[in-house]
């Protein structure tokens, strides 16, 4: 049976049991660098994401609002203190175990999500992995600008990005397996050889039910 060469991980409610776009917002806003309500703001994004319909111009402007005018080094400082206190006791330990598995047997894995590199570089840290793929925020003279640099890496965005990077590295997409929750996720699911659902929401796990995806159940400590 063929096996998949390189594996790419999306990255909220599949390697950890949070949505960092959601939970960043908690964060700025218990730091005060945000009014309180952009807490129902990023809920409202997020039911609109999972339901397929988000506004992608309104939620950038939303979500990078903190990162406009500030350097390299302060959003990283801050991506860290997030990862900390967000998201540090949230990891799955069967995406542990299995990233842990996959590196030990020198397969190239990786990070695919449509969150910022910036807040997804602590997350990949602590799985032990480089490769952060996904939505790339744009810098000038040293500072963000609130505005993403290239493709959004969200829906058929994933699909660009990964081909891309395979591509590079002289890979296919038909030896990539890829694990993902969201029905966002379908089209990178779709493209890959090796499609897996991790926590499938309702209308992904009725898909991947269709087409015979494995739906795997990954839980924290505390969830079992």
């Amino acid at each position: 049976m063929t096996e998949a060469k390189f594996y790419l991980f999306d990255m909220d409610h599949t390697l950890i049991q949070a949505d960092c776009d959601v939970t960043w917002k908690q964060f700025v806003v218990a730091h005060k660098l945000a009014p309180e309500t952009a807490l129902a703001e990023a809920d409202r994004f997020f039911d609109d994401y999972n339901a397929g319909k988000l506004d992608i111009e309104a939620f950038h402007e939303f979500q990078f609002r903190e990162f406009a005018g500030n350097t390299v080094e302060r959003m990283a400082e801050l991506a860290e203190l997030h990862f900390r206190e967000f998201i540090a006791d949230r990891l799955y330990p069967e995406a542990v175990k299995l990233i842990g598995e996959l590196r030990a047997a020198g397969l190239p894995v990786g990070i695919l999500t449509s969150t910022n590199s910036v807040i997804a570089t602590p997350v990949a840290q602590a799985f032990g992995i480089d490769l952060v793929l996904g939505t790339q925020l744009e810098l000038r003279d040293g500072r963000y600008t609130g505005r993403i640099a290239g493709v959004y890496g969200v829906g058929p965005g994933k699909v660009e990005i990964a081909a891309a990077e395979l591509k590079q590295r002289g890979f296919t997409l038909a030896e990539l397996a890829y694990y993902g929750d969201s029905i966002n996720d379908r089209y990178i699911l779709e493209a890959c050889g090796f499609p897996y659902t991790v926590n499938p929401s309702a209308s992904l796990r009725a898909l991947a039910e269709r087409l015979y995806w494995p739906i795997l159940s990954w839980k924290r400590e505390a969830e079992k």
